[in-house]
């Protein structure tokens, strides 16, 4: 009988390198003689199966679907999953309730042989404060990046044994399409729009910085996001002129075959990333990088300066316009920056590259001792039923009647993405960076 595994993930991000990785890593798997299935966590207003994999589609996708928006409620959405699935390895894609039911179910003698995997997928405290709370369940973590399995180890407290590296991997493409110049250079930004991580107010710089060196451009913004009416405000004469275009969502078909094929560089802005997988895509379609030294860069060891990406500080628009500008004189620079990526691309960055690291590493967590029960602490008494009935019948009467908590106001407020709760401040970026060999003074939002 071929082993199991089922990643459970959210359903309420439809342009996200998440669903792009787990459209391609599941038959992967399957390839490799797995029997590999996804559950998507699904809510009242923000975690939608069926839009989801209207765009990335999954064969025999399983749902968790939570009515109350209670701990209590996901836990059993996942209880129910797990035991109709009965994976060997059940993997958490920023869905911790997963471990609160594994927990659970072992402790009941329910849980069958499943282990238990926390894949990491961004730099943040909370994921490492979540490692610490989910210590005694976990039986492996996987990073999709060489500074989160540091972290993993330092901060996280898992032992090194137990932290795996599998990165992202993208189509190789072996003859990308020839880029002509019509008299501009064409540059794309892609991803969710908004400050903290993807500092993308930074792009109004960087358009002003090209207009005033008198460099022709046009720049394709692909994504939406918390920031985009700031952004289109901001840039509205550019938008006006038809020298930058906010294409908002765009599906993954449109991105090959309207958006990178005509796209001559890619502008990155990021103050961090796990990948991302974004640039490997434009690497694959002949597309020059120029990117910020985002946190996440140093220890990966990818990205090398006038090799095959150009690099510029984190927040340094001046840089980042002299980058571009240098693309758009020197054919010579675009050749060797297209050539190295490509080789990056096929070196570490493919399909199957990340197909095989996640095959390795989940063989190894199969044949390692596995995590035991450890009893996690119940979520605390809220509302008034809670209090008068206990956590477990309130929950069954909220169900048997149909009563619902008011509405998320985000997707992680209807599935949070950690238990800890904990923010990212001065001195963990500070940490991170440092572990990352990146400079001090870069800041990071």
């Amino acid at each position: 009988m071929r082993p199991s595994v089922l990643f459970v993930a959210p359903s309420a991000y439809l342009l996200s390198g998440l669903a792009t990785w787990l459209e391609y890593l599941t038959p992967g798997l399957e390839r490799c003689g797995w029997d590999a299935k996804l559950c998507l966590v699904s809510g009242r207003r923000h975690h939608l199966p069926e839009p989801y994999l209207a765009d990335h589609p999954a064969t025999n996708a399983l749902i968790a679907h939570c009515d109350t928006d209670t701990p209590v409620g996901r836990r059993r959405a996942i209880e129910k999953v797990l035991q109709e699935a009965k994976p060997d390895i059940a993997i958490s894609v920023n869905i911790p309730d997963l471990f609160v039911a594994m927990d659970n179910l072992r402790a009941s003698g329910k849980g069958g042989k499943s282990r238990a995997i926390l894949s990491v997928h961004g730099i943040e405290r909370f994921l490492y404060s979540d490692m610490q709370h989910f210590g005694g369940i976990l039986d492996g973590v996987v990073c999709t990046n060489q500074l989160s399995r540091a972290l993993s180890t330092s901060l996280g407290a898992v032992s090194e044994d137990r932290v795996l590296y599998a990165a992202y991997g993208v189509p190789e493409r072996k003859h990308p399409v020839a880029k002509s110049f019509d008299g501009r250079l064409n540059i794309v930004c892609c991803g969710r729009l908004e400050t903290p991580q993807k500092c993308c107010m930074d792009l109004v710089s960087i358009v002003a910085g090209l207009r005033a060196r008198g460099v022709p451009f046009r720049l394709d913004v692909v994504g939406d996001g918390p920031d985009r009416p700031q952004l289109q405000t901001m840039l509205a004469n550019e938008i006006a002129d038809g020298s930058v275009v906010m294409h908002g969502y765009v599906s993954a078909d449109d991105l090959d075959t309207r958006i990178y094929p005509d796209a001559h560089a890619l502008i990155l802005t990021s103050s961090w990333e796990t990948g991302p997988i974004v640039v490997w895509e434009a690497m694959a379609h002949g597309v020059c990088v120029v990117s910020s030294r985002y946190v996440g860069s140093g220890l990966e060891q990818a990205l090398e300066d006038g090799s095959n990406a150009l690099l510029f500080d984190i927040g340094d628009t001046d840089s980042a316009v002299q980058s571009l500008e240098r693309l758009w004189h020197d054919a010579g620079l675009r050749e060797c920056l297209i050539e190295g990526g490509k080789q990056l691309v096929e070196q570490r960055y493919s399909i199957q590259a990340s197909v095989e690291a996640w095959d390795r590493a989940l063989k190894q967590v199969l044949v390692s001792e596995p995590a035991t029960a450890v009893r996690l602490t119940a979520p605390p008494v809220k509302g008034r039923l809670d209090k008068l009935c206990g956590l477990e019948l309130a929950e069954s009467l909220r169900e048997l009647l149909g009563r619902q908590s008011p509405l998320a106001n985000d997707p992680g407020g209807e599935w949070p993405h950690s238990h800890s709760g904990v923010v990212s401040d001065d001195a963990f970026w500070e940490l991170a960076r440092a572990c990352d060999g990146i400079h001090a003074g870069n800041p990071v939002a």
